[in-house]
């Protein structure tokens, strides 16, 4: 369920992976539940039962995406039945590792655990949204290449991890700062899987950008 902002050399320029719209779709709904439950709880719910729902469903979404990537990778014969089953879903470059899903589910359980509310929906947005514009932005207009990214697709994980951060904070130095720290912990997420580095790092970010330049602003919590 990993979506990269990533380009591939050839002679001449990059040539770009298939847009798999139907995946990239999906991606960006089912990991955006989880924030905007936690914004704007639904049932009537208090931010505090919000908070032990998400934990809940999350936490128990990891133990079950990671017991069946366990099975699947002891069991060559599950593995191709199960990639083959849901091959609109997952990527051919994780048929031998564990899925974005259950670095995503993990990443979520860990930042709404520890981290402030606002942080935590902040951090789950920049990979829910950031991430998935920065596939765009690379996949349609990436030239200058960074490593294993694109720079426009970088450009393009800044912008929309700014308007973010700046509707939930209100604060033009730490949207800045914030979207900053997100797009560089894209650009450099190689051996890790971006699901679970993108919103655990954005959001020690933030809380390290609060601490430092906004000790005093009373941000809600849990």
């Amino acid at each position: 369920m990993t979506i990269t902002n990533t380009i591939t050399d050839t002679s001449t320029e990059p040539v770009r992976k298939p847009f798999q719209g139907f995946r990239k779709v999906y991606h960006v709904l089912a990991s955006s539940m989880f924030p905007l439950a936690y914004l704007y709880p639904p049932l009537h719910f208090t931010f505090p039962e919000t908070r032990k729902w998400i934990l809940i469903i999350s936490g128990t979404c990891f133990a079950g995406s990671f017991l069946l990537d366990l099975a699947r990778l002891m069991d060559k014969k599950f593995n191709s039945w199960f990639m083959g089953l849901f091959a609109f879903l997952i990527r051919k470059t994780e048929v031998d590792k564990f899925n974005g899903s259950t670095f995503l589910c993990l990443a979520f359980f860990v930042v709404v655990l520890l981290f402030p509310r606002t942080v935590a929906i902040t951090a789950m947005f920049f990979l829910s949204l950031g991430d998935a514009a920065a596939e765009l932005g690379g996949k349609n207009f990436g030239r200058l290449r960074i490593f294993e990214r694109s720079l426009e697709g970088s450009i393009a994980f800044f912008t929309v991890a700014f308007v973010v951060a700046f509707a939930l904070f209100g604060d033009f130095q730490i949207a800045v700062l914030g979207a900053v720290a997100g797009a560089l912990v894209e650009l450099f997420s190689f051996d890790v899987d971006d699901n679970l580095t993108v919103p655990i790092g954005s959001a020690l970010a933030l809380t390290l950008v609060l601490v430092l330049f906004h000790p005093g602003v009373n941000f809600p919590t849990f």
